[in-house]
């Protein structure tokens, strides 16, 4: 049996030299099947098998109007623009609180001339209280650094801070350069938090990306975050939504 394995295998490997352009194109697809099957699995076991490892987790939930009128590959289209958000903040009542953000982002960091690039998310304030996990050093973020043109701030995760500032005590209130630009490090997160996905760092959505008008072809259409009111059932939170969808496509036709 040895011997016919080890027979099989060097005709393999002769015929995988020979033919390099098939050898190349098996590689290929294995490495995106085992990719795929991977990328599968983590959001699996994250979502489904082990669930949200947040305080708030049984209350968390997602927020997003649907356009029936386009679709893509993955079905109809949907978004909440910036100006959707701020209407949405005090007409609303089934969530207790509700945040917005932007993900998956390109965030350049500038430390003593050192730039690095990291994945970071732009956030509103109350972002983390939705979450139920604060800072493990420093200060959440205020709704004064929310604003347009408000002092740059980050709050980074526990591996940038171990990884590329040596665990430094001083790090709150570090000054540092963000995408070009003055910022100061204002919170460290605990070890492991990197919601909404992979991300190191965390910045205020408004300061970098303020509101637009929905016309605006610069206007950001973030994702929406809420924490269900106690006593307040999906369904409950589903048919207001729904009837304030239904309203602004009546108020702006033009863009919902």
């Amino acid at each position: 049996m040895l011997e016919n394995t080890l027979r099989d295998l060097r005709i393999g490997l002769r015929v995988l030299v020979k033919e390099r352009a098939f050898c190349a194109l098996a590689v290929f697809v294995l490495a995106l099947g085992i990719c795929g099957v991977t990328t599968m699995f983590s959001v699996v076991n994250g979502v489904m098998l082990r669930g949200f490892s947040f305080p708030n987790a049984v209350r968390l939930a997602s927020l997003n109007f649907v356009d029936p009128s386009t679709a893509n590959f993955f079905g109809v289209n949907g978004q909440v623009s910036a100006m959707d958000f701020e209407e949405l903040l005090p007409q609303q009542k089934s969530f207790e609180i509700m945040a917005a953000y932007l993900n998956g982002s390109t965030v350049n960091v500038t430390d003593n001339g050192k730039p690095q690039r990291y994945t970071g998310a732009y956030v509103t304030d109350r972002f983390l209280t939705i979450l139920g996990t604060p800072p493990m050093l420093g200060r959440d973020f205020t709704s004064s650094d929310n604003t347009a043109g408000a002092e740059k701030v980050a709050i980074i995760g526990y591996g940038i801070w171990q990884r590329d500032f040596g665990a430094s005590t001083q790090i709150v209130g570090k000054a540092v350069r963000i995408n070009g630009k003055p910022a100061t490090i204002v919170g460290v997160m605990p070890k492991g938090f990197a919601f909404p996905q992979n991300e190191e760092l965390w910045l205020p959505l408004y300061s970098e990306f303020p509101p637009k008008p929905r016309n605006d072809p610069a206007n950001i259409s973030p994702s929406v975050i809420g924490l269900i009111a106690p006593g307040v059932s999906y369904d409950q939170a589903t048919a207001e939504f729904t009837a304030l969808a239904k309203h602004f496509a009546e108020a702006y036709p033009d863009t919902n």
